[in-house]
């Protein structure tokens, strides 16, 4: 029931994302499924990380039309990267969360880019350009949202006391 708890969220994500995109141009520079993967890495379990990072890149993929596997291994590896960085180094200041977060998207666009090239598939230096773009806006919401999530579960704990 949770993998299917977290299929369905990486789903909802990504379906948000393409809405808001189509609305705010803002968004095409928001990862929300690499949010959802440092959330799932950093504050509950690594494995489940992983498993949202390969739902959510594949999904991302059959939506692009691109061949199944380019943002799903990039997205995997994100979530590894982060849950070894999670398990390694202390993550609870907003610059450590913010340069995590930040590398990690810059991992997997340099991922697919270097599996597009492997794979002799066209693409430009353009994507890397947008793809820094992303990682910074991405970097830094997610640390917005990571930060206020912990400070809701604080506050939430301290009034159970």
């Amino acid at each position: 029931m949770k993998y299917l708890f977290l299929a369905v969220s990486s789903f909802l994500a990504i379906v948000t994302q393409m809405i808001a995109g189509n609305n705010l141009f803002v968004f095409n520079f928001l990862d929300l499924s690499l949010i959802l993967i440092a959330y799932w890495a950093m504050c509950r379990g690594r494995v489940q990380a992983l498993f949202v990072g390969s739902v959510a890149g594949i999904l991302m993929d059959a939506i692009l039309g691109w061949p199944l596997g380019y943002n799903g291994f990039g997205k995997t590896l994100a979530a590894y990267f982060i849950g070894a960085a999670a398990k390694r180094f202390n993550l609870e200041g907003p610059v450590v969360r913010f340069a995590v977060i930040t590398s990690s998207s810059c991992l997997s666009s340099l991922s697919v880019f270097i599996l597009f090239g492997l794979l002799q598939r066209k693409s430009s230096a353009v994507f890397l350009g947008a793809s820094l773009i992303q990682a910074v806006v991405t970097g830094a919401v997610g640390t917005l949202v990571l930060s206020v999530l912990e400070a809701y579960s604080r506050t939430r704990f301290h009034r159970t006391i």
